[in-house]
């Protein structure tokens, strides 16, 4: 049996699913009375049933998870560069001075 990969996220998909992520992470009624499965089921069927009508890939969970944890690794990497930036004690350097470094 071979199944067709899917195409890779675009921006627009990454910031699409970063917000659903947020909606149903931060809910304040079931956000934490959820199990994983029931978490990343909610997220597959808000992204899949929210997308603009430029995003045309449908998703699923397990599509879903691998992308955000790549996006959760890769922020954390960036406030590790911050954090350290941080450390030197910049004197007058701003947020956005501090994430161009970076």
């Amino acid at each position: 049996m071979s199944t067709k990969r899917s195409s890779s996220y675009t921006n627009a998909e990454d910031t699409h699913l970063c917000h659903i992520y947020l909606d149903v992470s931060q809910n304040p009624i079931i956000g934490i009375y959820q199990s994983k499965d029931m978490f990343w089921s909610r997220v597959e069927n808000d992204y899949n049933n929210s997308k603009p009508s430029f995003i045309t890939e449908v998703r699923n969970k397990r599509s879903l998870q691998c992308r955000m944890q790549t996006i959760l690794t890769s922020m954390g990497k960036i406030r590790g560069c911050i954090r350290q930036i941080e450390r030197l004690k910049p004197n007058g350097d701003s947020e956005a001075d501090i994430v161009s470094i970076c």
